[in-house]
């Protein structure tokens, strides 16, 4: 994740899920993860992508107005 505040919080996240997940299912390692894989790759692309936007909006020339666009209501 671009460093914009979300990487870290996923990934508390996801070591909480990751250990429910080969708690439920402590004889099937494999199918544990895979589980796991599919909610996290889920749950975690619309936080990239929004990281990724963050990451380009602080990168430009006129990021503090696009910033205040950003935390505008649509």
């Amino acid at each position: 994740m671009p460093p914009v505040g979300q990487g870290a919080n996923m990934a508390l996240l996801d070591g909480a899920l990751l250990g429910l997940a080969l708690a439920a299912r402590p004889d099937d390692l494999p199918a544990a993860v895979a589980e796991y894989e599919r909610e996290m790759f889920e749950r975690t692309g619309a936080a990239g992508r929004q990281s990724a936007h963050v990451q380009e909006i602080l990168a430009s020339p006129d990021a503090g107005r696009k910033m205040l666009a950003f935390f505008q209501p649509a």
